[in-house]
């Protein structure tokens, strides 16, 4: 007959995999909730007037800000990649004449975001 076969599992002897997919489901769940509180925020900004802008991949600062200007917009921060910036206009339009401009994406933001450094002056981007 074959011996141990019927011996109690010792206490430390779950595997380590095994204990970590046990908080999959938490972590997965925690992740799902924080997307939806960004997405949220973000779009709680439709009235503000400013736009998050994406210019198309390898443009320049200078570039970005033609976009804008092209579409009668003004220039309220820059984040930290040269073809990302945030983008103000009093027109109704201005997110539909920023895609036309060229950008690839337009989001609008909130009034209170902050993605980079000081404008000069000491307002925050």
């Amino acid at each position: 007959m074959l011996k141990g076969l019927n011996r109690p599992a010792r206490a430390g002897s779950m595997d380590a995999s095994c204990a970590m997919s046990a908080y999959l489901p938490a972590a997965l769940l925690l992740l799902a909730g924080l997307v939806g509180l960004a997405a949220a925020w973000i779009m709680s900004g439709s009235g503000s007037g400013r736009y998050l802008v994406i210019a198309p991949w390898g443009a320049s600062r200078a570039e970005a800000i033609n976009l804008v200007r092209a579409a009668d917009g003004g220039l309220v921060g820059m984040g930290r990649l040269s073809n990302i910036i945030i983008a103000g206009s009093n027109r109704p339009d201005f997110a539909a004449a920023l895609r036309r401009a060229g950008a690839w994406g337009v989001i609008a933001t909130p009034s209170r975001i902050e993605c980079g450094e000081p404008l000069p002056g000491g307002q925050a981007s």
